[in-house]
C-alpha cells in the first residue's frame, strides 16, 4: 500500500467527533472571558467566532498533518487540542491588539535606529 493510501485510509478512519472536539477547543474559554468582561452581544459574537475559526483552522490541520505523518490518533489528537488552544489564543491576541491600534489606544514601542 502507497503512503498516500495510508494517509488516505488514516484520514478516513479518523472520527467525526474528534474533529468537533478539536474545533470546538478555544470556544469555552472566549465565552468565559468575554461573559467576565461583560462585552455586548455583537462584540462577543465576534470574539467567539474568530477564536472558533482560528480554533478549528489550527486544530484541524495540526490532526491533518500528525496523522499525516505517521503519528497515532491519540497523540495527533493531542497535539491538536493544544495547538487549536494555542492558535485561538494568538488569534484572539491579535484582534485585541487590532481593535485597540484603530481606537488610537495603543502605543507601539520606539524603534532605535
Amino acid at each position: 500500500m502507497s503512503t498516500e493510501q495510508q494517509v488516505q485510509q488514516s484520514l478516513a478512519d479518523l472520527p467525526t467527533w474528534l474533529l468537533i472536539l478539536v474545533a470546538l477547543a478555544g470556544l469555552t474559554g472566549e465565552m468565559w472571558r468575554a461573559d467576565a468582561a461583560g462585552m455586548a452581544v455583537g462584540v462577543l459574537i465576534k470574539r467567539v467566532l474568530l477564536r472558533f475559526g482560528a480554533s478549528a483552522m489550527f486544530g484541524i490541520a495540526t490532526v491533518l498533518f500528525a496523522t499525516a505523518w505517521g503519528s497515532s490518533l491519540s497523540a495527533a489528537a493531542a497535539l491538536g487540542s493544544v495547538v487549536a488552544c494555542l492558535g485561538a489564543d494568538v488569534a484572539s491576541g491579535l484582534y485585541a491588539r487590532w481593535l485597540a491600534k484603530k481606537a488610537g489606544v495603543c502605543e507601539l514601542p520606539a524603534r532605535n535606529d
